[in-house]
């Protein structure tokens, strides 16, 4: 993925040196449209590298907005994943504390039931 992203940057790289001296006009009012209206036509001329750049960053932060929240909530979720198994293991690892302690309480009742009924015989 990374590469992908790399070679994209590069790529507008080398678009941008190579249309660095090329203009591009984006009309924002047309001739035709300006005239029925009785407006004067209107557009904006920019260095097609200047726009190249603009639309990049453009995609790039629209990428980034989209993609931040989902992010965060995926986060989210695998820190509380992660919580629950950690709990998990401590539940399982009191759980195994206390069957050896019951183990042992065991063992040490049956030797004091041996112990008393050798004093009986």
């Amino acid at each position: 993925m990374q590469i992908l992203s790399i070679l994209a940057a590069l790529s507008v790289s080398m678009l941008i040196l190579m249309n660095y001296h090329n203009k591009i006009s984006i009309n924002l009012l047309s001739q035709k449209f300006a005239s029925l209206m009785h407006l004067s036509p209107h557009t904006l001329t920019f260095d097609l590298a200047i726009y190249t750049m603009g639309v990049f960053l453009l995609g790039i932060l629209s990428v980034v907005f989209f993609f931040a929240p989902l992010y965060k909530s995926l986060k989210d979720k695998y820190t509380s994943y992660k919580r629950e198994l950690e709990r998990g293991s401590i539940s399982n690892t009191s759980a195994e504390a206390k069957i050896g302690v019951l183990e042992n309480k065991i063992t040490v009742l049956e030797k004091a039931l041996e112990d008393a009924l050798k004093k009986q015989n």
